[in-house]
């Protein structure tokens, strides 16, 4: 083999004597070899090709192994190289593996008609379709790296896109982000294309056949759109979105956004996405922006009559300090539901408790680890077998209060009983109201006389009706037959008698 040096001095001799000879002569190089490079019109390469690849021990069964591959094609499941070899050495075969491999990666790419990396440009008509994936990114939230999924939307036509942050990728978040998504655009597609996702898809069938998820099913026939799953493992079949993951990576998340939560890290989003609609260019209608674009196609998206329901229901049993644990944390309800079964709806950002088809409670959902969040006013009706509870009761540490209220405790505790006749007070929030209490603590604060009889007396009397006297009915009196005629103004001369 010439090396590259050896070519690089063959040449330039050749230019200084222009005899082929006399460079042969003072390379040591043959005629013909130092006439071929330099008759050579092909670019001086660094590299060899071999024009023919020897198998010394694959050559005997060569034909074989071919058998094989042509078998493989068909086979379900196929075998791969390992097995293929494994298969070989049974016929006979003592050579290496590599051997094989080199022959099977060449063997495919001459019977093979298309590349395996090869796409076909899709294009799609106004309103046909729109495109869904899950991203993983990191984000910084009060000085800590907090691990997020961030929900990408894309309509397949316009290209205008949606993306929201979420703590996880459960059923709940992905039915906020559907609902938040379809509100932005205005209505929805013909059809939504996904990966195989476990929230949406139960059972992957034959083929382009899927059994979904029920609770999945009733999201699409609420907004009246068919879903399609991409083949497993074929991320191009929806490569718009899978282009937009990139996209909003390099301009949102580098590098990585910081806030104080969850809710200012959207709020920001949101404005660097109507920025990013409403000036980015179409990648085709190079002459208009996503938002031009999608005007065009908002009169073929399905507007939804209501927004969806996007919660997911679950039986939780109450423990005896009326708490629902839910999702590795406990949340208070009103303690007359504790110890019995209640429906959990939960929703992307709360959770609402309901028993015999009413609310007993309602929470922002937390995803922390092991905490407890509480409600002191579900354990008002307590107070009044457990006065002492507000002492040292964990759901009345740091309770807020109003002013009003806050005067009357200070004022109580001053006496003995205080703390029982305040806890008296408290248990009538449930019942009255908080600004019925509120207004009677205001009113005896002016009255200047502060007790808990006065108290409960205001809050009483303003539950009582006022006295209205009825009117009497008309009544039919006898007419007399003779009128008196006498003057009955004399017996007022009595009423002097005596003056």
């Amino acid at each position: 083999m010439i090396i590259m040096e050896s070519r690089r001095k063959i040449r330039v001799l050749y230019r200084k004597c222009g005899s082929i000879k006399e460079v042969s002569r003072s390379t040591g190089i043959s005629i013909p070899t130092v006439r071929k490079i330099i008759k050579s019109d092909e670019a001086v390469a660094a590299s060899y090709k071999r024009s023919v690849q020897p198998h010394p021990k694959l050559g005997s069964y060569k034909e074989t192994l071919e058998k094989l591959l042509r078998d493989n094609k068909l086979a379900k499941p196929k075998r791969n190289g390992v097995m293929l070899f494994e298969a070989l050495r049974d016929h006979g075969y003592d050579g290496s593996y590599s051997a094989v491999a080199r022959y099977i990666k060449a063997w495919n790419g001459r019977t093979s008609g298309t590349s395996p990396n090869a796409c076909i440009p899709l294009s799609f008509a106004p309103g046909e379709a729109f495109q869904f994936d899950w991203s993983t990114e990191d984000v910084m939230i009060c000085d800590e790296v907090v691990t997020v999924k961030v929900a990408h939307f894309t309509l397949c036509y316009s290209g205008k896109k949606f993306t929201y942050i979420y703590p996880n990728e459960t059923q709940e978040m992905v039915f906020d982000a559907h609902v938040r998504a379809f509100g932005l655009f205005g209505g929805t597609p013909v059809r939504g294309i996904y990966d195989n996702m476990k929230t949406a898809v139960q059972k992957v069938l034959h083929g382009r056949d899927r059994e979904w998820n029920q609770k999945f099913e009733r999201l699409c026939a609420h907004y009246r759109y068919e879903p399609t799953a991409c083949t497993p493992a074929r991320s191009n079949e929806k490569g718009k979105v899978e282009r937009q993951v990139k996209i909003d990576r390099d301009l949102f998340f580098t590098p990585m956004p910081c806030g104080s939560s969850l809710q200012e890290l959207n709020d920001r989003l949101m404005s660097q996405l109507s920025y990013y609609n409403n000036t980015h260019k179409h990648p085709k209608y190079k002459d208009k922006t996503l938002d031009e674009v999608f005007a065009e196609e908002k009169p073929f998206l399905i507007p939804a009559p209501v927004l969806f329901d996007g919660c997911k229901e679950t039986d939780i049993r109450i423990s005896n300090t009326c708490l629902a644990r839910f999702d590795r944390n406990s949340y208070s309800v009103e303690c007359c539901v504790s110890g019995k079964i209640v429906q959990c709806r939960s929703y992307a950002d709360k959770l609402i408790f309901i028993y015999d088809g009413r609310e007993v409670g309602q929470h922002v959902r937390r995803f922390t680890n092991g905490g407890t969040y509480y409600d002191w006013q579900h354990y008002l009706p307590l107070l009044l077998r457990k006065p002492g509870a507000l002492k040292n009761g964990s759901p009345f540490t740091g309770m807020p209060l109003p002013d009003e209220l806050l005067a009357v405790q200070n004022h109580l505790l001053q006496h003995p009983n205080g703390t029982r006749d305040f806890a008296h007070i408290l248990s009538y929030i449930p019942a009255e109201s908080m600004e019925s209490v509120v207004a009677a603590c205001d009113e005896t604060i002016k009255s200047g006389a502060i007790s808990k009889d006065v108290i409960l007396n205001i809050l009483l009397r303003k539950k009582d009706k006022p006295y209205e006297t009825e009117a009497a009915p008309n009544i039919v009196y006898m007419k007399l037959k003779y009128t008196p005629t006498e003057d009955c103004g004399i017996y007022n001369q009595l009423l002097n008698v005596g003056a």
